[in-house]
């Protein structure tokens, strides 16, 4: 058997030139975005919503609030919070005195369970809403919750 060594060199360029050719198209580092740019733009960094949900007791401070069909004109509710979800247990109270005030909107809206029709000190509430969060630990100010947005208020007649 004759090995046709012109044969050989040509087939061994073209395989060169094959491997070559895709290597040159491919852009160089210069050619792609810093890394500063991606993180400015990156939706991971930016603040998601999760749910927050609080349990307590009207504080005895509480002013009154008016409800219009079962809708709060605005005002803030000071709460004794026993109970709460994930989320929301930075505003657990540590002490039994402490007491949070969450600020209610024209969008709150207001069940009244067991034959209550008003918000006064001493009775059971549940607060529902969202609150932003930035969940990726190496973005700036990360697992801090903000400020919640309450969407609705239940409240539950006092213990007895």
């Amino acid at each position: 058997m004759r090995i046709n060594f012109r044969l050989g060199a040509v087939v061994a360029a073209a395989g060169a030139l094959a491997v070559a050719v895709p290597a040159v198209a491919h852009p160089g580092p210069s050619d792609h975005p810093s890394a500063s740019s991606h993180s400015s733009g990156s939706h991971k960094c930016s603040a998601h919503r999760v749910a927050f949900i609080v349990h307590g007791t009207v504080d005895a401070s509480q002013a009154a609030i008016t409800v219009t069909s079962g809708a709060v004109s605005s005002g803030t509710l000071e709460v004794h919070v026993t109970r709460t979800n994930h989320w929301a247990k930075a505003d657990k109270s540590a002490t039994p005195t402490a007491h949070d005030g969450f600020a209610l909107g024209p969008k709150t809206t207001v069940t009244f369970d067991a034959g209550t029709n008003d918000i006064s000190s001493g009775e059971r509430v549940t607060l529902i809403g969202k609150a932003p969060l930035i969940k990726n630990k190496h973005c700036t100010g990360a697992g801090t919750v903000g400020t919640p947005t309450i969407r609705k208020v239940v409240v539950h007649p006092a213990a007895s």
